[in-house]
């Protein structure tokens, strides 16, 4: 029944032929959002009984070199790449995922017709069950989990960001914490790791970061501080790169070991902007690799490649946003990552 079967998929899909540094590429950006709790913002939030989160999408960077059909028909084994110092009669494809999803505990927000709605979170340790098939299953799809957690640490999110960590902590084995701050923020970051591996469960890395006052007063750049927080965790994560030739086929050169999962409150504005950092910097380390870019450039530096990268995917991605109660903030700072 195969040929008239349909694949179809909840999300979006966005396919670019573009160049950069002289150097022809299709970049391909795929979200697949899941059909489990896949509601609106206030309407719903958590996980589940399943361990299914509201909101729970995975995003697919893609890059191609050496295709000459665009990355739309197959691909052209005969294909050349010009500008590209590495091999000519090679197709390359690269890789990076990242996961988004809410907070995987029992919290709610009652709507009552105010600007802000009551925010409701129920005991830790009745969504350990939920928390733990959640995770478990997160897990044995990628591997090592990172989680990013960017909701404030003061005001009604507080509670969403304790029952966060405490959730891990229970979960882990003989967790430990380190937190650093300042004056005007006594908690900036926070990072709680297992001491040990002595369950699946202590694969999981919780990695606080506190979004609204690194980044108040439309400083975006200080994101790039929550790099340094993942540190060898986001370098050891690696990427996924595979080669195909007349004679090379489906030469698998590496693969993606571990995954970033970013949250805020409605895994929106301040989630966008930090997995289009990740995303960045993955891309720029895989241009490195591929010979297209010299060590030390950066893709923002070609200008072409950078209008493509914050705003290539089509109006009805960054509507998808905005329909579901995102800011001007997506459209200025991170539309690439669309959907969510």
């Amino acid at each position: 029944m195969d040929p008239f079967i349909l694949p179809v998929f909840f999300g979006f899909l966005s396919i670019t032929a573009t160049t950069l540094k002289s150097t022809p590429l299709s970049f391909i950006l795929i979200t697949r959002k899941s059909r489990h709790r896949a509601g609106t913002r206030y309407f719903t939030r958590g996980v589940d009984e399943s361990g299914d989160v509201a909101n729970f999408n995975e995003t697919e960077q893609i890059v191609i070199i050496g295709d000459s059909t665009g990355g739309l028909g197959g691909y052209d084994q005969n294909s050349i790449t010009s500008g590209c110092r590495a091999s000519t009669q090679q197709v390359k494809i690269f890789s990076y995922v990242q996961t988004r999803g809410s907070v995987p505990v029992y919290w709610a927000e009652v709507n009552n017709l105010r600007y802000t709605p009551q925010l409701q979170v129920r005991g830790v340790d009745s969504a350990m069950d939920s928390a733990r098939k959640h995770f478990d299953n997160q897990i044995r799809l990628y591997g090592d989990n990172y989680l990013v957690n960017l909701v404030n640490q003061k005001g009604r999110e507080q509670r969403v960001k304790a029952a966060y960590e405490h959730i891990v902590k229970l979960l882990v084995s003989s967790p430990v914490e380190e937190k650093g701050g300042s004056a005007k923020a006594p908690e900036r970051v926070r990072r709680i790791e297992p001491t040990k591996r002595a369950s699946m469960l202590d694969q999981l890395h919780y990695v606080y970061f506190d979004f609204h006052h690194e980044c108040k007063g439309m400083r975006w750049h200080r994101a790039q501080l929550l790099l340094e927080q993942l540190g060898n965790g986001l370098y050891d994560q690696q990427y996924f790169h595979s080669v195909e030739g007349k004679s090379v086929s489906s030469d698998v050169r590496n693969y993606q070991k571990s995954v970033v999962r970013t949250n805020c409150m409605d895994c929106l504005d301040r989630t966008n902007v930090a997995q289009s950092m990740l995303a960045r910097w993955t891309l720029n380390r895989q241009m490195i690799d591929a010979g297209v870019l010299e060590k030390g450039e950066n893709t923002a530096s070609f200008n072409n490649f950078e209008v493509m990268f914050r705003n290539g995917e089509s109006e009805v991605g960054i509507q998808g946003v905005l329909g579901e109660g995102g800011t001007l903030l997506t459209r200025y700072c991170a539309s690439f990552f669309s959907m969510g």
